[in-house]
C-alpha cells in the first residue's frame, strides 16, 4: 500500500534540510538500502513568501529566478536519478493566503525495473485561502518491469485554485523497449473543503500488455495524460477546453473532457507517442492557464528545457 498520507505544512518559518543516507530495514540488506524521505515545502501570502520548507534526500525544492509575467516557482528534484523498488518517497506542497506559485519537475521522473520491491510515491498538493498552485507535470517514465504504487492528493480550501497535470511513459519508446509486465496502481484523491470529490485509479497488473493492448484498456497507446482543475466554477471552462481540443485533433491523440457536478474539470489523453503527446498537453495547459490562471497563454520557459 501507499505511504500513509502526509500531515499538512502548518504555518512556519521553519527552513532545514536533511541529507541522511537511505535507510536499511530487516527486510533489505545494508548494501540495497532504499530512500525514506519526506520532503515539505510551503508558501504564503500575496507575495508568496516562504513559508516553512524541509528537505530530505533525494528529494529536494529548487527555486529559480522567475522568468518575466511568471510567478514564484518552485522546482521539485530527484537527487538519486530515479526510482527504484523499495524506495518509499514522499512530497508536500501547501500555497496559502493568496500565494501565487507554480510547481514543477526537473525532469521526467524514472521508475526503474524492480528485483521484486514495490517502489511507493506519496503527495499532496494544497491550495487554501485564496491561493493559485499550478503544478504542471515533466511525466513519470515506467521502465519495463517496473513496481509502482503511487498516492496524489489535491486538496483546496477557501476559495484556493489547484492545476495538476501528469503525463505518463509506458516503457521507453525511443529505445525500443515495451511495457509488457510491471506493476501500476496510481490513485489520486480530490478533496474541496474537507468533502472527497474524487478518487481517480488506474491499475496495471503483472501483463501490462493485454491492458494497454485491450479497446476496454489504453487501446494500444503507449502514454497518457491527464489534468484537473478544481475551481469554485470549473464547470465554465469545460465548453473552451473542448473547443481547443478540437483543434489539436490528431489520429495520434485521443482526449476528452468533462466536468463532475461538484467539480473538478478533468481532461484526459491518450497517445501513441510523447512528443504528440506533450504538443496537445501544452496548448491545452497555455489554455487553462491563461483563462483561469490569469497567467501567459505560454508553457513556462524552465518546462522546456
Amino acid at each position: 500500500m501507499p505511504a500513509s498520507p502526509l500531515p499538512p505544512l502548518e504555518p512556519s518559518s521553519e527552513t532545514e534540510s536533511v541529507s541522511r543516507p537511505c535507510d536499511a530495514t530487516s527486510r533489505v540488506p545494508a548494501s540495497f538500502a532504499r530512500f525514506r524521505a519526506h520532503s515539505r515545502v510551503g508558501f504564503a501570502g500575496v507575495e508568496s513568501r516562504l513559508d516553512g520548507l524541509r528537505q530530505e534526500s533525494p528529494i529536494r525544492f529548487l527555486h529559480p529566478d522567475v522568468e518575466p509575467g511568471e510567478v514564484r516557482t518552485s522546482v521539485i528534484a530527484n537527487t538519486a536519478g530515479g526510482v527504484v523498488g523499495g524506495d518509499r518517497l514522499a512530497c508536500s506542497v501547501m500555497a496559502r493566503d493568496e500565494a501565487r506559485i507554480l510547481v514543477t519537475g526537473q525532469a521526467a521522473e524514472k521508475i526503474y525495473r524492480s528485483a521484486g520491491e514495490v517502489a511507493e510515491l506519496d503527495f499532496a498538493f494544497t491550495s487554501r485561502g485564496g491561493a493559485v498552485l499550478e503544478v504542471l507535470p515533466q511525466g513519470t517514465i515506467l521502465f519495463e518491469g517496473s513496481k509502482l504504487d503511487r498516492r496524489t492528493v489535491l486538496e483546496t480550501a477557501e476559495g484556493g485554485v489547484l492545476l495538476y497535470g501528469e503525463l505518463l511513459h509506458f516503457g521507453r519508446v525511443a529505445m525500443g523497449e515495451p511495457y509488457r509486465t510491471g506493476r501500476l496502481n496510481d490513485r489520486t484523491e480530490i478533496r474541496v473543503d474537507g468533502r472527497l470529490v474524487l478518487v481517480d485509479v488506474l491499475r496495471l497488473a503483472e501483463d501490462t500488455a493485454s491492458a494497454m493492448a485491450s479497446r476496454a484498456g489504453l487501446a494500444g497507446a503507449r502514454c497518457a495524460g491527464v489534468a484537473y482543475l478544481v475551481h469554485p466554477d470549473a464547470a465554465r471552462f469545460v465548453g473552451g477546453v473542448r473547443e481547443a481540443l478540437e483543434l489539436e485533433a490528431t489520429r495520434a491523440v485521443r482526449a476528452s473532457a468533462g466536468c463532475f457536478d461538484a467539480g473538478p474539470l478533468v481532461v484526459r489523453w491518450l497517445a501513441e507517442d510523447g512528443a504528440a503527446l506533450r504538443r496537445s498537453f501544452g496548448s491545452i495547459w497555455a489554455h487553462l492557464r491563461s483563462r483561469v490562471l490569469d497567467r501567459p497563454a505560454r508553457l513556462p520557459r524552465i518546462w522546456s528545457i
